[in-house]
């Protein structure tokens, strides 16, 4: 299975619901297979609060299998040979992405 960790930094900002901004934030993202040509084959899988945006598999930067391996990859429920599977670290969360 085709899998990709990447840090992606906005420089855009964001605009909070409490009305506070975050002037640049950091999104830790996890990808698994492959985007088709008309990008229409994509999956966002959210992980629980204490979760983490390593969902399936091993990568590089983690030999331990994903939270939800059983679910995600090749042959499963979200075949990863039909599926492009992408599962963020939530902001606020402990795992790359940008948070207290």
């Amino acid at each position: 299975m085709k899998t990709k960790t990447e840090l992606i930094k906005f420089n855009q900002g964001l605009d909070l619901e409490s009305g506070a901004r975050l002037n640049t934030f950091d999104l830790m993202v996890e990808t698994y297979g492959e985007l088709n040509k008309d990008k229409d084959n994509a999956i966002l899988v959210c992980h629980a609060f204490s979760g983490n945006h390593h969902a399936a598999g091993k990568s590089s930067d983690n030999e331990a299998l994903g939270w939800w391996d059983e679910v995600i990859g090749p042959g499963k429920a979200i075949d990863t040979d039909k599926f492009f599977v992408v599962c963020s670290n939530n902001l606020g969360g402990c795992s790359g992405s940008s948070g207290p």
